[in-house]
């Protein structure tokens, strides 16, 4: 007797897959033509007809002692198969009725024939058949082309497809809700069409699932994304679910970072990068500092109103008795580094000691400096644990020479330097 091996197939195994996937066959070709007027739609949607002659084409080649095949690859092919079978049969389950609902109008011969009924009651008996096998489809298109906004054919077709989901999406945690929103997102925040959006309603639900946003909100950051990748959307997707790992890993909630974004769509699209990355490190970087991506696109704004930026600058350099640099931190939220301007933003502000000994008039003219209110610098001084009084203050130790000309010398090449000083004193 020949050796099986580790995921090599007995010859009574070989047997029994080959009759199961023969079975398979048999009945994935059945449901391709037996079922009524959505034979050619069921087949067109589920590819019934090759998936009955890829199980036959197993069972054939099971047939074949020089075929090698492994058990877990059957087996995988062999769940697929017997899912499309099951999916498929309970879709059609949900307009066999107009099928079922003609055999029962012939069926009705004999009392149609009979001599014992009225013609009244005949003609409610056919009525009431016809009704009955039409209602359940009738209402299931109706609700989804309202709720959509499909044609009846279209809506047909995603009543299929949203069966097929919801039986996939079980093992996940998905219900029917889940993709009729993803699809929904997909047509209108990222102009796909049906087939499309059907497409990408899986993953889009699985997604939003995961970061714990909406579909809505997956959508809009999704459509920026692609605005500066050229990578496809399934691609990116994938590259959201990587940032909602880093996300989690750095201790925070997707959800807060994601919907974050989606609602400071315009700032993401303005800054971000290629793979967008830039700003999902600072929308992380925000949040530790207890601000969101509104604070970052505030900051990014008025550093970048360079001539007011300066004039902030040279106020609270007055006000506090040291020197405040933002010139670092106007070239990088130029080249769309949040997250490094963030960083130099905290090296000026410094800590929540020094912010306690400012006055009203310092802390404000401080927060206009670097682009946020009163509240927002509090925040930024207590979770401050990079820069710290030390690191400001040894700015402004360094500033009699080196950081001095740099404010400077720009201040004078927008003609500012001169008036602001005579103005000052």
């Amino acid at each position: 007797m020949a050796k099986t091996g580790p995921g090599r197939l007995s010859k009574s195994e070989r047997e029994s897959y080959k009759q199961d996937f023969k079975d398979l066959s048999s009945s994935l070709k059945s449901l391709a033509k037996d079922s009524g007027a959505f034979s050619k739609i069921w087949d067109g949607m589920f590819d019934i007809t090759g998936q009955s002659m890829a199980a036959l084409k197993q069972s054939n080649d099971l047939s074949k002692d020089g075929v090698q095949i492994k058990k877990k690859d059957l087996i995988e092919q062999q769940k697929s198969l017997a899912a499309i079978k099951q999916v498929v049969g309970q879709v059609d389950d949900l307009t066999k009725g107009l099928g079922e609902g003609v055999a029962k109008v012939k069926g009705f011969k004999d009392m149609l024939t009979s001599t014992t009924l009225g013609p009244a009651v005949k003609i409610v008996a056919v009525v009431t058949a016809l009704a009955t096998a039409f209602i359940k489809v009738r209402k299931l298109v109706a609700d989804t082309r309202k709720d959509l906004g499909v044609s009846a054919l279209e809506s047909l077709k995603v009543v299929g497809a949203f069966k097929v989901l919801e039986f996939s999406g079980k093992a996940f945690g998905l219900e029917a809700e889940d993709f009729k929103e993803s699809f929904k997102a997909a047509r209108e925040d990222l102009g796909a069409s049906v087939d499309e959006s059907l497409k990408l309603s899986f993953n889009l639900a699985k997604t939003a699932m995961e970061t714990g946003t909406t579909a809505s909100e997956l959508t809009k950051v999704l459509s920026v994304m692609e605005s500066v990748s050229g990578a496809s959307r399934e691609a990116l997707l994938s590259q959201i679910e990587m940032n909602r790992q880093i996300i989690g890993d750095a201790g925070l909630s997707p959800a807060d970072i994601f919907g974050d974004i989606a609602e400071n769509a315009e700032f993401f699209a303005q800054f971000a990068k290629d793979g967008s990355q830039n700003l999902i490190q600072a929308g992380i970087a925000a949040k530790k500092l207890g601000l969101n991506m509104s604070a970052v696109a505030g900051i990014t704004e008025s550093l970048l109103d360079i001539e007011s930026s300066i004039e902030k600058q040279l106020e609270a350099s007055m006000l506090l008795g040291r020197q405040i640099n933002l010139d670092r931190a106007r070239q990088l939220a130029l080249t769309g580094d949040q997250e490094g301007m963030m960083g130099e933003i905290l090296k000026q502000v410094g800590g929540e000691a020094e912010f306690n000994k400012m006055n009203v008039l310092q802390r404000k003219a401080l927060a206009e400096s670097v682009g946020v209110n009163v509240e927002q610098l509090s925040r930024l001084v207590r979770n401050n644990t990079a820069g710290a009084p030390g690191a400001a203050m040894g700015a402004a130790a360094a500033g009699g020479k080196d950081a001095y000309p740099l404010w400077v010398s720009m201040d004078r090449k927008l003609g500012k330097i001169d008036q602001g000083m005579t103005t000052r004193s």
